[in-house]
């Protein structure tokens, strides 16, 4: 009897022992900010606290894996906005432990389709002889530099063949030069025309909402124009404009 009851203990320890571990893997730190993220510019944020020395990957949707970084126990991935609700999930691992865990990022809105953009901004150039480089007509969804030289960067968002938003980037240092400012100006008009707005009327606001950053204002007004949204934000270092489908 006294065996048998020893026997007992012996494997009641022994489960006790697995219990343990089982929840040692389940323990790994992984702790995402919120459940769900909404668009911010062109992109989603998904951010949150991971173990230091752990390796993260994520996984949009049906994609591939991906790595992302891992800065002194936090994270920060930038998800190319998309057009549907969509699950993002979390991996992290580290000496044999894995943690998952699933997010989603909130859907936004078609600009227009990738092609059209392209050919109109592409024509307008052409037409006004500005020397720009022309766009890819056909492109891959995900985000791509159109333009990233001399101060200026274009960046866009594609999703299912149509751009999510745009992102026009000019640095502060070549807006003290008039050439590059009228550049910049005749830039943006053909943006804003290319993705459906009012080129002449975002131009005539933006120069409103200069002149209140040169006074000093440091909250700038969004633009809106034909159901676009114009997201604008000033840095010691760079203007930033986001166009969005309001």
């Amino acid at each position: 009897m006294k065996l048998k009851k020893a026997l007992i203990s012996a494997l009641l320890a022994v489960g006790s022992l697995f219990l343990l571990a089982g929840c040692g893997n389940d323990s790994l730190k992984l702790d995402p900010s919120a459940n769900s993220y909404s668009p911010d510019g062109i992109v989603t944020v998904v951010k949150g606290n991971v173990a230091k020395k752990a390796k993260l990957t994520y996984q949009i949707g049906d994609g591939a894996k991906q790595a992302a970084h891992v800065e002194d126990g936090t994270f920060v991935i930038q998800v190319p906005s998309q057009l549907s609700d969509t699950k993002v999930k979390l991996t992290a691992t580290e000496a044999g432990k894995t943690a998952t865990k699933t997010v989603t990022v909130k859907k936004t809105k078609s600009l227009v389709p990738y092609t059209q953009f392209a050919m109109a901004y592409n024509m307008a150039n052409q037409q006004l002889k500005t020397g720009a480089k022309a766009f890819p007509v056909t492109i891959k969804d995900g985000l791509h530099d159109l333009v990233d030289a001399n101060g200026m960067r274009i960046r866009v968002n594609v999703q299912n063949q149509n751009v999510v938003g745009v992102a026009y980037v000019f640095t502060v240092k070549k807006m003290k030069n008039k050439t590059q400012v009228k550049n910049f100006a005749m830039q943006l008009s053909i943006l804003a025309q290319s993705v459906g707005a009012d080129g002449k009327q975002v131009l005539k606001d933006y120069q409103k909402l200069a002149k209140k950053a040169e006074n000093g204002q440091t909250t700038i007004d969004n633009i809106y124009s034909k159901a676009v949204k114009f997201e604008t934000n000033f840095s010691t270092e760079a203007l930033y404009m986001y166009m969005l489908k309001k």
